[in-house]
């Protein structure tokens, strides 16, 4: 079942894939048809626009029509939109009794012209986006001339080429050119900018703004037909007329930006060309087409600034919905932060806005009046602090996560990490003052690390518990040895006359047993006390022969060989001298368990001091017990973990946990010959004689 599974899985993404492609064909087929449509209104539209003697309109909107469907297709669309084109080309043409050379020699030119024109604008603006910014219009208005002038050539010269009109090259040329363009940038924008526009918000610009853009568009058209289509007095129109349709277009530039700018200007386009064509308007005595240039020039001349006012507009526009939202954006953060914050002015240290977080940490009131009342950061701060944090602000006011004690209102110090950025607000130097409490923080770090002292300092007692009969022993021999001397003392005291001699080699014999006596209990107190760390240079060659003097009755005990070898110019280490005792203590201790199932002729235990690589310290403790299983020797570093039957598995967790405080490692090795190496390795302490 599983394989019919596997089998038939590629043939649904197959046949997936092939409904996908085929949608994708349709589409593209039914843009066709509508280009074609709107290709054969356009040629005929332009026909009824061209004057005599020249074959040129004054306004050709078919190459535009085809220029706007290839910026709004996908590049792979744009054969199959030129292939539906040219039927409606065929059909507007040969209706007019064009001969068919003539009209392939213009679909070519109109095609060139749209490749062109479409090549340009995607290489220098990519996605126009609505003709919304202002490299987007300069690209496209560049595109509307550069297109049609270079596509000119090739037109002009055809018609010379075929006979077709009686007018020369250049002039062909030229009308061609302004009215190609003019149609570029009438037909154009309005396709692009409407496909461009969100649905959605067309829905929701309310019913106000609908009213609005009915009300623009009726004026404007109210407007335009009096000055460029009725006839005045005796058909002379006054030039001020022409400036009536300018209030309407900045109207549509400032209240709705390109789509319905561009749709205003293709209508007063329209409108001025429809009534020269009838001979009304100021431009009535376009009755040949070498007059239809000012027409031309006119219409030009308002839609490329038309286009980027609207562009400029719309830009404006954008970015203060960008800092708009930017701001509320900063405001959120600002008010919501689980951080303290306060801008304040620079010179002064006054409050400018503080969010609630800071007002609750300082103690202040939450009113309208609060940041007026408001206190510098630097009035919390002790004379120390205060001190401090002037001295890490000097010069360039920058400073962060420094840690203060700050006081409210109320004389509560409360522990925070404080940061502090130069920032310039409306022109004035301003400071953006972050403040993170950690109170809580610093008292369970200050919990944690007095139950860490607390089990460091367990784990020391119950490893002196191993070695009570050992340590009693090797506390029995001087007592006794004093006892036994103070009583033979007695007896020569007892002589006539007293034995002096013997007498004082008696006391120094009683002193010297007191002295292992003291030293012994000297460092049973050291391990036993409970205390803060007490960091110092210590020579490691001490540590490790007081561990191993205090613990050498047990060596006896437990029939062990020791190996000891000490570097003899080792450089001392920064540590603590309780805890670093009990690392070695714990390390002998395991060593000498790891070796009570070996013979004990086997037993052996190696204690080695040498210098490490680079400034480094080493002590090394090697057991010839069974070893450590090879997939073990990080796990018996885990607290909790054990291969002791009575053990907590907390001695070895403990010890690595004082070799990093120490900023060194410890690790275990397989020892050549059979048991195992624990390494520690301590940096060297500076000295000025090394540096």
């Amino acid at each position: 079942m599983q394989n019919i599974n596997q089998r038939r899985r590629p043939i649904s993404l197959a046949t997936a894939d092939a409904t996908q492609t085929r949608q994708y064909d349709w589409r593209a087929l039914r843009a066709a048809i509508a280009v074609g449509m709107v290709y054969y209104a356009g040629a005929k539209f332009g026909m009824a626009l061209t004057i005599a003697p020249l074959p040129i309109s004054v306004l050709w909107p078919p190459n535009a029509l085809l220029l706007a469907a290839l910026l709004l297709a996908p590049r792979q669309w744009w054969w199959i939109l030129i292939l539906g084109a040219f039927p409606a080309h065929l059909l507007a043409e040969l209706q007019s009794a064009v001969p068919l050379t003539m009209v392939l020699g213009w679909f070519c030119s109109n095609v060139a012209e749209a490749l062109i024109g479409a090549a340009l604008v995607q290489r220098f603006a990519g996605k126009l986006s609505g003709l919304s910014t202002v490299r987007a219009v300069a690209a496209f208005c560049a595109a509307a001339a550069l297109a049609p002038f270079l596509s000119s050539f090739l037109d002009a010269g055809l018609v010379r080429l075929l006979g077709w009109g009686t007018a020369d090259y250049w002039t062909l040329w030229k009308a061609r050119f302004f009215a190609n363009m003019l149609a570029t940038l009438t037909f154009v924008p309005v396709a692009i900018t409407w496909a461009a526009a969100d649905p959605l918000q067309l829905r929701v610009s309310g019913r106000p703004r609908m009213l609005e853009a009915i009300t623009l568009l009726a004026g404007l058209l109210a407007v335009s037909t009096i000055a460029f289509d009725i006839n005045v007095g005796n058909g002379d129109t006054s030039p001020s007329l022409l400036y009536l349709p300018m209030p309407f277009f900045v109207w549509a530039a400032l209240r709705f930006g390109p789509a319905l700018t561009s749709t205003a200007f293709t209508l007063v386009a329209l409108l001025v060309i429809w009534g020269a064509a009838h001979g009304r308007g100021p431009f009535h005595g376009a009755a040949t087409h070498d007059q239809a240039l000012p027409i031309q020039l006119f219409l030009i001349t308002i839609a490329i600034p038309l286009l980027l006012l609207a562009a400029v507009i719309e830009e404006r526009r954008r970015a203060e919905q960008k800092l708009r939202s930017s701001e509320e954006l900063f405001a959120s953060a600002f008010h919501s932060s689980p951080d303290a914050i306060a801008i304040s002015r620079q010179d002064d240290g006054h409050i400018l806005e503080a969010n609630e977080r800071w007002l609750d940490l300082l103690g202040h009131a939450h009113d309208g009046n609060a940041c007026a009342h408001s206190t510098p950061l630097e009035r919390h701060l002790d004379d120390a602090g205060r001190a401090t944090l002037l001295a890490r602000m000097r010069g360039k006011p920058d400073l962060h996560a420094h840690e203060v004690t700050l006081w409210d209102r109320s004389d509560n110090a409360r522990q925070a990490l404080v940061s502090v950025t130069a920032v310039e607000i409306q022109g004035q130097p301003c400071l953006v003052s972050i403040a993170r409490d950690v109170t809580d923080q610093r008292s369970a770090e200050l919990e944690a690390r007095e139950q860490s002292q607390q089990l460091m300092h367990l784990t020391r007692v119950a490893s002196l518990t191993d070695f009570t009969s050992t340590l009693a022993h090797e506390l029995n021999q001087p007592l006794t040895a004093i006892l036994s001397n103070a009583q033979a003392a007695l007896r020569f005291l007892a002589r006539d006359p007293p034995d002096m001699t013997e007498i004082r080699t008696i006391l120094g014999e009683i002193a010297e047993a007191d002295k292992r006596a003291g030293l012994l209990i000297h460092h049973l107190r050291l391990l036993m006390k409970k205390g803060e760390e007490e960091f110092a240079q210590i020579d490691l060659n001490h540590i490790v022969k007081d561990v191993l003097t205090l613990v050498h009755g047990e060596f006896a005990v437990r029939s062990v060989d020791l190996s000891p070898s000490f570097s003899p110019d080792l450089p001392p280490v920064n540590g603590d001298r309780v805890q670093l005792q009990q690392l070695v203590l714990n390390l002998v201790s395991n060593a000498l368990e790891a070796m009570q199932s070996q013979e004990r002729s086997r037993r052996t235990l190696s204690v080695v001091t040498l210098h490490g690589p680079g400034e480094s310290v080493q002590v090394v403790v090697g057991d010839s017990g069974s070893g450590v299983h090879p997939g073990q020797f990080e796990k018996i570093f885990e607290p909790f973990f054990t291969t002791k039957e009575n053990g907590l598995g907390l001695g070895l967790a403990i010890c690595r946990k004082i070799a990093r405080a120490h900023g060194g490692t410890l690790a275990a090795e397989k020892r050549q010959g059979g048991g195992t190496n624990m390494r520690l390795v301590l940096p060297a302490a500076p000295s000025l004689g090394r540096q």
